[in-house]
Protein backbone atom coordinates (compact mmCIF):
# COMPACT_ATOMS: atom_id res chain seq x y z
CA UNK A 1 0.00 0.00 0.00
CA UNK A 2 3.14 2.70 0.95
CA UNK A 3 4.17 1.43 -2.87
CA UNK A 4 1.22 2.25 -4.32
CA UNK A 5 0.81 5.90 -2.23
CA UNK A 6 4.65 6.50 -3.22
CA UNK A 7 4.02 5.93 -6.95
CA UNK A 8 1.10 8.45 -6.94
CA UNK A 9 2.77 11.18 -4.69
CA UNK A 10 5.49 11.13 -6.74
CA UNK A 11 2.85 11.08 -10.21
CA UNK A 12 1.37 13.87 -8.72
CA UNK A 13 4.62 15.99 -8.07
CA UNK A 14 5.93 15.31 -11.73
CA UNK A 15 2.21 16.14 -12.60
CA UNK A 16 2.48 19.65 -10.72
CA UNK A 17 6.40 20.28 -11.76
CA UNK A 18 4.93 19.91 -15.49
CA UNK A 19 1.63 21.87 -14.90
CA UNK A 20 3.71 24.79 -12.96
CA UNK A 21 6.31 24.96 -15.88
CA UNK A 22 6.24 28.73 -18.12
CA UNK A 23 4.66 26.68 -21.34
CA UNK A 24 1.56 25.18 -19.51
CA UNK A 25 0.96 28.52 -17.68
CA UNK A 26 1.65 30.04 -20.79
CA UNK A 27 -0.94 27.63 -22.47
CA UNK A 28 -3.03 27.29 -19.82
CA UNK A 29 -3.28 31.40 -20.17
CA UNK A 30 -3.65 31.66 -23.91
CA UNK A 31 -6.83 28.80 -23.72
CA UNK A 32 -8.68 30.76 -21.45
CA UNK A 33 -8.31 33.71 -23.09
CA UNK A 34 -9.69 32.56 -26.20
CA UNK A 35 -12.35 30.98 -24.30
CA UNK A 36 -13.40 34.36 -22.69
CA UNK A 37 -15.93 36.20 -24.27
CA UNK A 38 -14.83 39.77 -25.70
CA UNK A 39 -18.47 41.32 -25.32
CA UNK A 40 -18.35 39.86 -21.38
CA UNK A 41 -14.72 41.83 -20.45
CA UNK A 42 -15.88 44.92 -22.90
CA UNK A 43 -19.73 45.14 -21.00
CA UNK A 44 -18.33 44.60 -17.42
CA UNK A 45 -16.99 47.24 -14.37
CA UNK A 46 -13.09 47.78 -14.60
CA UNK A 47 -11.90 45.95 -11.88
CA UNK A 48 -8.51 47.17 -11.64
CA UNK A 49 -7.02 48.74 -8.36
CA UNK A 50 -5.39 51.50 -10.00
CA UNK A 51 -8.62 52.99 -11.93
CA UNK A 52 -10.92 52.22 -8.98
CA UNK A 53 -8.54 54.25 -6.85
CA UNK A 54 -7.86 57.30 -8.78
CA UNK A 55 -10.46 57.17 -11.69
CA UNK A 56 -7.33 56.80 -14.25
CA UNK A 57 -5.62 53.92 -16.22
CA UNK A 58 -2.83 52.20 -14.94
CA UNK A 59 -0.17 51.39 -17.62
CA UNK A 60 -1.36 47.80 -18.37
CA UNK A 61 -5.61 48.80 -18.20
CA UNK A 62 -7.16 47.25 -21.93
CA UNK A 63 -4.02 44.54 -21.51
CA UNK A 64 -6.29 41.59 -21.12
CA UNK A 65 -9.23 42.78 -23.37
CA UNK A 66 -6.54 43.76 -26.23
CA UNK A 67 -5.11 40.14 -25.99
CA UNK A 68 -8.27 38.42 -25.48
CA UNK A 69 -9.39 40.48 -29.15
CA UNK A 70 -5.84 38.98 -30.54
CA UNK A 71 -6.56 35.51 -29.66
CA UNK A 72 -10.57 36.40 -30.94
CA UNK A 73 -8.67 37.05 -34.64
CA UNK A 74 -9.41 41.02 -34.06
CA UNK A 75 -5.93 42.82 -34.54
CA UNK A 76 -8.32 46.15 -34.96
CA UNK A 77 -9.76 45.63 -31.20
CA UNK A 78 -6.67 44.59 -29.84
CA UNK A 79 -4.53 47.43 -31.03
CA UNK A 80 -7.12 49.96 -29.64
CA UNK A 81 -7.57 48.35 -26.46
CA UNK A 82 -3.82 48.52 -25.81
CA UNK A 83 -1.00 48.56 -28.49
CA UNK A 84 1.12 46.09 -26.25
CA UNK A 85 -1.41 43.31 -25.97
CA UNK A 86 -0.28 41.34 -29.45
CA UNK A 87 3.28 41.31 -28.08
CA UNK A 88 2.89 40.32 -24.78
CA UNK A 89 0.91 37.12 -26.62
CA UNK A 90 3.53 36.78 -28.98
CA UNK A 91 6.13 36.97 -25.90
CA UNK A 92 3.75 34.36 -23.84
CA UNK A 93 3.76 32.16 -26.90
CA UNK A 94 7.67 31.92 -27.34
CA UNK A 95 8.29 31.67 -23.61
CA UNK A 96 5.98 28.76 -23.62
CA UNK A 97 7.49 27.41 -26.69
CA UNK A 98 11.24 28.02 -25.67
CA UNK A 99 10.30 26.22 -22.04
CA UNK A 100 8.26 23.11 -23.90
CA UNK A 101 11.49 22.61 -26.17
CA UNK A 102 14.22 22.74 -23.27
CA UNK A 103 11.70 20.49 -21.13
CA UNK A 104 11.41 18.21 -24.35
CA UNK A 105 15.44 18.03 -24.79
CA UNK A 106 15.86 17.57 -20.90
CA UNK A 107 13.60 14.25 -20.69
CA UNK A 108 16.12 12.52 -22.66
CA UNK A 109 16.97 8.91 -20.62
CA UNK A 110 19.80 9.55 -18.51
CA UNK A 111 19.90 13.58 -18.22
CA UNK A 112 17.77 15.65 -15.47
CA UNK A 113 14.76 17.85 -15.77
CA UNK A 114 15.90 21.56 -16.38
CA UNK A 115 14.25 23.89 -14.02
CA UNK A 116 11.43 25.81 -15.30
CA UNK A 117 12.99 28.90 -12.66
CA UNK A 118 16.72 29.03 -15.23
CA UNK A 119 14.57 30.24 -18.06
CA UNK A 120 12.97 33.15 -16.35
CA UNK A 121 15.94 33.88 -14.27
CA UNK A 122 17.65 34.22 -17.43
CA UNK A 123 14.85 36.51 -18.36
CA UNK A 124 14.82 38.26 -15.43
CA UNK A 125 18.69 39.04 -15.79
CA UNK A 126 18.10 40.51 -19.18
CA UNK A 127 17.14 43.63 -20.11
CA UNK A 128 13.53 42.23 -20.92
CA UNK A 129 11.57 42.77 -17.94
CA UNK A 130 13.47 47.26 -18.38
CA UNK A 131 12.55 47.24 -21.69
CA UNK A 132 8.68 46.08 -20.84
CA UNK A 133 8.56 48.58 -18.06
CA UNK A 134 9.94 51.05 -20.57
CA UNK A 135 7.39 50.31 -23.23
CA UNK A 136 4.27 50.14 -20.91
CA UNK A 137 5.57 53.57 -19.27
CA UNK A 138 5.96 54.98 -22.39
CA UNK A 139 2.70 53.95 -23.77
CA UNK A 140 0.82 55.05 -20.38
CA UNK A 141 2.20 58.50 -20.75
CA UNK A 142 0.79 58.80 -24.98
CA UNK A 143 -2.51 57.51 -23.77
CA UNK A 144 -2.85 59.43 -20.37
CA UNK A 145 -3.97 62.71 -21.90
CA UNK A 146 -6.13 60.76 -24.49
CA UNK A 147 -7.92 59.39 -21.62
CA UNK A 148 -8.21 62.53 -19.46
CA UNK A 149 -9.30 64.70 -22.52
CA UNK A 150 -11.80 62.65 -23.36
CA UNK A 151 -10.19 61.20 -26.80
CA UNK A 152 -9.46 57.41 -25.21
CA UNK A 153 -12.57 56.04 -24.63
CA UNK A 154 -12.08 53.00 -22.40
Amino acid sequence: MSGALALHQSVGWRLLGVLGRPASLALFGLIVGSALPLEWLTSGPSVCPFKLTTGLPCPGCGLTRSAVALLHGDPAASLFYHPLGAPIVIAAVAIGLVDAWTWWRSRRPGEAASSPSRLLERLARSPAPWVAIGALTLVWLIRLPLYVTGAWTF
